[in-house]
């Protein structure tokens, strides 16, 4: 089956597996009570959820509670100004005919009197009093029309704002005690004002309907909008309570109530969540250039250890929300895939278990905190770790990480110890299980930890037993170019200790037939001399196909074979080309094929893979033309990687030029440490 299928396949089984235990995980206990039913236990609020019954009763109530919203009608108001215009009108017309040319009452004074009492009454409902009537008619003509001017005025201001019947009186009031104050002298008409205007003066503020409609609207809106929570672990429903619609809706909300398309919705929701998640932890892989699972064995690892942490949250997250059992993947997979791969995939499994522990963002924090401290001590490259401090160290910085937490919300002494011993016990055991399926986990998947390279690394390893004492020259140029390949790859943040340790093993094909490598030719004779030019080539490109199969009869990592089988890449060994196409010109034939005399490996794949090829060529050239001075060496080497660049030997490794820099500065640094001058100590 092809490999992308396989892959593709398998993660598909993987996000459906995910869905499946989540969604058996999240799937609250169902109830088979109804409105009026008697319960039979008690039951409590398994997470916090908003109360649709009592959010929906306190936004009727505040709708109905808007008080009703009074407007000022500009129509009123005019009505009220012209009432006091007219009535003014009226008194006057009544005072131009109530004398005679002889400046004496009129004989018909009594007559216009009636008809004024009429015309008064006729047009309007409140008639101010005949004594304010009799003050107007007799007061001056002066008097009457600075009166009448002041009156209106008072009108116009008081009709101005929205006034009720209450306030209409208020403001009546303060405009005579105003009137009082600034006119003394006309402060004996101040209650005839006070009579009109009382009189033909009416309220201007009218109901407005739509406003206070839209006013409860608001207020009902608002109170839907904040809603009411109830936290996890509060008691809905008592034994032998009978269930109210209220208490029956908080067991609808909490899906305790369901049907099965309730459950199909649930399922659903689950899914989506789960896709999209594993949507993002594939495209976080995808846009990696190299391939990131170079064996399938490394894939089945990394989904396995990725769904037991899933499948044990399913059981253990009812005992408590602070179970971390995250650090497990996070341990095993920092450690072979590095800590970048373990910090990431963990916060998406991390949260992909989060409706596990309902959402709890405590959880969370707990959870990234040790995710980080974990992945940063079992990535970690250039030295081992040793197994105590990745127990110790992520275990005590959650338990900090949740009494910090629980300081912000002054939790109980009671809740500090409880959360810390469930945090720590949790963190310390997911990291020993990691640790104790460690062995297995290389067994299986054939990857290589930071201990198994420390102990690959040991002079005891029969390969390099062998190797030494076989092929002592092919031993001592392992040996440095395990110097160059750890001082470049620390250079550009490679793996130094695994470009260390492999590098020992890069040449162990050479065991096959050692004496046909000038570096094991101790006593001068050169088997090649005496072999035909394309036997030779079979016989030294031979030594990637032999190291191959030598390291998996001794089961070497797989990330080792890759580096055997890379470290030559296509390239050809010049010195055998070149003496083929001598020999072709002297016999007049067209030079040979060049592919004829490539290594039938694949070009690097990693950066490890090209700092082990870079290395291992440029000390076999540097030993061959046995340089000392150390700028002749950084000439030789810039013109070897040149060389592959040309070859299209580093296109797929990840280097940049920028590293190959820094690579060619790690080498002369290593041969100026290697090649300085000693004192000449006496006879």
């Amino acid at each position: 089956m092809n490999k992308s299928f396989q892959q593709i396949f398998v993660t598909i089984l993987s996000v459906v597996i995910v869905v499946l235990l989540v969604f058996y995980g999240y799937r609250p206990i169902s109830y088979d009570l109804s409105v009026g039913s008697v319960a039979n236990r008690d039951i409590y609020a398994q997470r916090s959820f908003i109360d649709t019954y009592q959010t929906e009763y306190e936004a009727v109530i505040a709708r109905n509670s808007v008080s009703p919203i009074f407007i000022r009608s500009e129509e009123l108001s005019e009505q009220s100004i012209t009432n006091v215009e007219l009535f003014y009108s009226i008194v006057r017309e009544a005072r131009y005919h109530r004398l005679n040319m002889y400046g004496v009452i009129a004989d018909d004074w009594e007559q216009t009197l009636a008809q004024m009492h009429a015309q008064l009454a006729s047009e309007f409902t409140n008639v101010p009093s005949d004594e304010t009537i009799d003050t107007f008619i007799t007061m001056s003509l002066s008097s009457f029309n600075f009166i009448e001017d002041k009156s209106i005025s008072m009108a116009e201001i008081i009709m101005i704002d929205n006034v009720n019947s209450d306030l209409l009186n208020l403001a009546i009031d303060s405009r005579i005690d105003s009137f009082c104050e600034n006119y003394a002298e006309f402060a004996s008409y101040s209650e005839a004002i006070r009579n009109v205007l009382s009189c033909l003066l009416t309220p201007n503020s009218v109901f407005d309907s739509d406003a206070t409609d839209e006013a409860g609207e608001n207020a009902y809106l608002t109170a839907i909008n904040a809603p009411i929570t109830v936290d996890k672990g509060t008691k809905i429903i008592s034994s032998g309570d009978v269930v109210t619609e209220h208490m029956y809706q908080c067991l609808v909300d909490l899906e305790l109530v369901r049907s099965d398309t309730t459950d199909l919705l649930i399922l659903g929701r689950i899914a989506a969540y789960i896709i999209i998640l594993s949507i993002v932890a594939v495209v976080y892989f995808v846009r990696k250039e190299s391939d990131r699972f170079p064996d399938m064995r490394i894939f089945y690892m990394v989904i396995i250890t990725f769904i037991i942490p899933i499948l044990a949250s399913v059981y253990l997250s009812e005992f408590s929300a602070l179970i971390i059992v995250t650090l497990f993947f996070t341990s095993i997979v920092s450690t072979y895939l590095g800590t970048r791969d373990g910090i990431i995939l963990s916060i998406i499994e991390t949260l992909m278990m989060w409706p596990l522990y309902n959402f709890d963002s405590e959880y969370i924090f707990v959870s990234v905190v040790g995710i980080v401290i974990t992945g940063s001590i079992a990535g970690k490259k250039n030295r081992s770790y040793t197994s105590a401090g990745l127990i110790i160290f992520p275990a005590l910085a959650c338990v900090l990480s949740v009494i910090s937490y629980n300081a912000i919300f002054a939790v109980s002494l009671q809740g500090y110890i409880e959360t810390s011993v469930w945090t720590g016990v949790s963190a310390v055991l997911s990291i020993i299980m990691a640790i104790g399926v460690m062995p297995l986990v290389e067994l299986v998947s054939k990857v290589v930890s930071p201990v198994k390279l420390i102990e690959l690394s040991q002079p005891g390893n029969p390969l390099l037993k062998r190797l030494f004492l076989e092929a002592p020259g092919t031993y001592s140029h392992s040996m440095m170019v395990a110097s160059l390949a750890d001082a470049a790859a620390d250079a550009i943040g490679a793996d130094s200790l695994f470009c260390r340790v492999v590098s020992y093993f890069h040449d162990i094909g050479k065991l096959e037939n050692p004496n046909f490598f000038t570096e094991n030719q101790a006593d001068g004779y050169n088997p090649h001399n005496d072999l035909p030019v394309m036997e030779s080539v079979s016989i030294i490109t031979a030594h990637t196909r032999d190291g191959v199969k030598l390291a998996r009869k001794h089961h070497l990592p797989e990330s080792f074979v890759r580096i055997i089988e890379e470290h030559h890449g296509t390239t050809y060994p010049g010195y055998f080309y070149y003496k083929a196409c001598k020999e072709a010109e002297e016999q007049g034939l067209p030079a040979p094929d060049i592919n004829e005399f490539k290594y039938q490996g694949r070009i690097p794949s990693s950066k490890e893979s090209a700092v082990v090829m870079i290395a291992d060529t440029a000390e076999a050239a540097i030993r061959s033309n046995k340089l000392s001075d150390v700028e002749e060496i950084e000439k030789l080497v810039r013109r070897l990687i040149k060389d592959k660049i040309d070859q299209d030997q580093l296109i797929n490794s990840g280097l940049s030029f920028d590293d190959l820099e820094k690579i060619v500065a790690s080498f002369k640094q290593v041969y100026a440490g290697t090649l300085h001058e000693r004192i000449a100590y006496p006879k």
